[in-house]
């Protein structure tokens, strides 16, 4: 049983890495604001916005959300183990955490400022907080925080509503430059060399460091980091629960998670993509679908392993969950390559954005299978543990 449960997260967790790029590739092709508004896409055509419509619905916030509720199950993990052990978790965890942090900075300031490690490694203390708590509480406090930042979002859009327009254009054009609109300076930095993008990238990681992480992220990932720690005690990320319960599961969280999510996609479209509307109250239908989302998702992964359905399929997102972490830099480099190095940034349309997903997640999972013939790990993994001391 042990060894199946780590197969299902290694499973979910490989689910996770290849599924984030359907939302990043975004990112990496296009300027920040059209990863928030189809009305700041590069290319305006029908498919463009069609396909944007299915990242939105069934991806964004989706895979972030399983890859933080796992942070949460490997921390318990981790713990557990070395309590079992007889060894304090504390001392490892923590400087798992700092060499995380440290691989989070580098990704973020020299290769792609969408980097989500940094927000790992700060959040990841909260878990450890709760690894002894009992898992009901545990749930209620994820949701808890989850719910503070949403208010938090519904409060700073009140606060904007009530500033008179003039105001209010110079708060966007200060404080929400790349987020509201489109950035010809992010155009430029980013159509030029590597040099010529560091500014930019550091400009754009601070932001998504020091103004998007305490009002939005630090609430967003340690929320989920608990519910995740949650589901794992309570059997459901460690597949310990029954196939009709994962099975009834999946069909009803899901389909509720992507209609949430829809019913703030169509209200965006009523209010054609009004900001600050779309960025902090109608989001909000996405930040809770999400998470029923996400849920239904590793709730249908596992239905489909405990079935022993797609067995093929399943070995190889499992190969690429056991170096989630060295496919997730990889997918960085692979695509700061091709759209910053080769000069098709904000210059993809859908159907070479789809192509170029297709392209990477094959050689992830080539590059997988080879390095796990001989390694027990991926390379950034076992760097990780090395530097951790284990």
């Amino acid at each position: 049983m042990n060894q199946t449960r780590h197969t299902l997260l290694d499973v979910i967790r490989g689910a996770a890495v290849l599924g984030i790029l359907l939302m990043n590739v975004r990112l990496f092709s296009e300027p920040y604001a059209a990863y928030f508004s189809p009305q700041m896409l590069s290319t305006q055509s029908s498919l463009g916005h069609i396909w944007w419509q299915i990242q939105y619905l069934f991806a964004d916030q989706k895979f972030m959300a399983i890859f933080s509720m796992l942070f949460g199950a490997s921390t318990a993990l981790i713990c557990d183990k070395r309590l079992q052990a007889g060894q304090s978790p504390y001392g490892y965890y923590f400087r798992r955490l700092l060499i995380l942090l440290a691989f989070g900075l580098v990704h973020a300031y020299l290769i792609w400022h969408g980097d989500i490690l940094v927000y790992y490694a700060v959040c990841g203390v909260i878990p450890l907080l709760f690894v002894r708590a009992p898992a009901g509480l545990t749930l209620l406090c994820g949701l808890g925080i989850l719910a503070v930042g949403s208010n938090n979002s519904l409060t700073t859009f009140a606060a904007l509503k009530q500033l008179p327009e003039p105001i209010l254009f110079d708060v966007i054009t200060q404080h929400f430059a790349h987020t509201a609109r489109i950035s010809q300076a992010e155009l430029d930095a980013f159509s030029g060399s590597w040099f010529a993008q560091l500014s930019m990238r550091a400009q754009l990681a601070r932001e998504f460091h020091l103004s998007t992480f305490p009002a939005w992220g630090i609430f967003r990932v340690s929320g989920l980091m608990l519910i995740g720690l949650a589901l794992y005690r309570f059997g459901f990320i460690s597949g310990h629960l029954s196939r009709r319960c994962y099975g009834y599961f999946a069909l009803f969280a899901a389909p509720a998670g992507i209609t949430l999510s829809l019913a703030g996609l169509w209200v965006n479209y009523q209010q054609q993509w009004l900001f600050p509307d779309y960025f902090f109250k109608h989001s909000l239908w996405n930040y809770w679908g999400s998470v029923l989302s996400a849920c239904g998702y590793m709730a249908l992964l596992a239905y489909i392993s405990l079935r022993g359905w797609l067995s093929h399929w399943r070995g190889y997102l499992s190969l690429a969950g056991r170096m989630a972490l060295s496919n997730y830099l990889l997918q960085s480099l692979l695509c700061t390559v091709w759209f910053y190095g080769l000069g098709f940034y904000a210059r993809t349309g859908a159907a070479e954005a789809i192509l170029t997903i297709i392209i990477v997640w094959m050689i992830q999972l080539g590059f997988s299978k080879r390095w796990l013939m001989h390694y027990p790990s991926g390379p950034v993994e076992l760097l990780w543990r090395r530097l951790s001391g284990r």
